[in-house]
C-alpha cells in the first residue's frame, strides 16, 4: 500500500488537477494527505467538494515544503509514502507502476521517477522541474545527490525518512534559502548506506505553469538554495561539497555560453541569476548554518 503526500499553498486549480489523476489510479492509493498552509478556504472545500474517502485535509500553520512533506509522512499509515507537488499529473496506472519497480529493484529505501513536461516548452528549451531517467538505477554512495531524483517525484519508505529527520525546513521553499531540501536529504540519505534508487518506468507529468519572465528569479532561488546546501556540510567537516558548487558553477557558464549561440536573451538572463544565487547561496549558508 502507498501514502501519497501533496504539500500546497493556495493553488486549488493545480491541486485539483494533481488530485483527479491521483483518484483514477488503479489499484488507488491508500490515502492521501493533502498538506495545506494556505491562508484561505479554497483547498479545505475542494477536499469537501471532491468528497473521496482517501483524501485528507491536513492543515498546517507554517510556510514551508519541507515541514509539510515530513508532517504529512508523520501521519501517513503505510510503509511506503510517496511524494509529489500539487502541479503534479500522474497517469491511471501510476500507482501499480510504483509498486512494480519497487519490486523490480529489490524495494529500496528511496526510489525516484521521470518527470516529463506536460506540454512542449516553447521558450528557449527552458522546462523547470523536470527529470529524466534513461535506465534503472540503483545509485552508490559517492554520486551526486541530484542525480537520482527530486522530492517533487520520490517514494520512500516512511521510517527512513523520518530517522533521517526528515526534510531540514531550513532549506526549500517557505524558507530564506529556496530550493535544495531534496537534494540535501539525498545526501544524508546516500551517506547513510541507504538503498537510493531510479526508473524511468513511473513517470509523471509537471506543468509548466510559470511565465518566463519568472524563469530567472526561479532559477536563482533554486542555486541559492543548493549552496546554502553546500555551505550547510562544509560547515561540519566535508569537503566534498566544494566540488558540488564547482559543477553548478560551471553549470551557469555553459548556460551562459549556450544563450550567446543561441543568442536568446532569456537564457542570458536565466544564466546569470542563476550565477548570483550559486554565489550569494554559498554566503548565506555559511552564516544561515555557522554554529553559534
Amino acid at each position: 500500500m502507498i501514502s501519497v503526500v501533496v504539500p500546497t499553498l493556495e493553488r486549488p486549480d493545480q491541486l485539483e488537477r494533481c488530485l483527479r489523476s491521483l483518484l483514477a489510479c488503479e489499484p488507488a492509493a491508500h490515502e492521501i494527505l493533502v498538506v495545506d498552509q494556505s491562508a484561505d478556504d479554497r483547498t479545505r472545500q475542494l477536499v469537501a467538494r471532491l468528497g473521496a474517502d482517501a483524501v485528507r485535509w491536513v492543515p498546517l500553520d507554517r510556510r514551508s515544503a519541507s515541514a509539510a512533506r515530513n508532517h504529512g509522512a508523520s501521519l501517513a499509515s503505510t510503509e511506503y509514502v510517496a511524494l509529489l507537488e500539487d502541479d503534479a499529473e500522474v497517469g491511471p496506472g501510476w500507482i501499480a507502476d510504483v509498486r512494480a519497480a519497487l519490486r523490480a529493484l529489490g524495494s529500496p529505501d528511496v526510489l525516484f521517477g521521470a518527470i516529463d513536461a506536460a506540454t512542449p516548452v516553447d521558450r528557449g528549451g527552458l522546462a523547470v522541474s523536470t527529470h529524466d531517467v534513461r535506465e534503472p538505477t540503483v545509485w552508490g554512495p559517492r554520486t551526486h545527490p541530484a542525480r537520482p531524483g527530486f522530492g517533487g517525484h520520490m517514494v520512500i519508505r516512511r521510517r527512513v525518512l523520518l530517522d533521517a529527520g526528515g526534510f531540514d525546513p531550513r532549506l526549500g521553499p517557505g524558507s530564506s534559502l529556496f530550493g535544495a531540501e531534496d537534494i540535501d536529504l539525498n545526501y544524508r540519505l546516500l551517506r547513510a548506506g541507504r538503498t537510493v534508487a531510479s526508473t524511468p518506468g513511473v513517470r509523471m507529468l509537471h506543468h509548466q505553469w510559470r511565465e518566463p519572465t519568472r524563469l530567472p528569479s526561479l532559477m536563482y532561488g533554486y542555486n541559492l538554495g543548493h549552496s546554502a546546501f553546500c555551505a550547510k556540510h562544509l560547515l561540519r567537516g566535508d569537503p566534498r561539497p566544494l566540488l558540488f558548487v564547482a559543477v553548478q558553477a560551471g553549470g551557469d557558464a555553459k548556460m551562459l555560453a549556450s544563450a550567446i549561440r543561441r543568442r536568446s536573451r532569456l537564457r542570458a538572463r536565466v544564466a546569470l541569476w542563476r550565477a548570483a544565487g550559486t554565489w550569494r547561496g554559498l554566503a548565506a549558508g555559511l552564516r544561515r548554518f555557522r554554529a553559534p
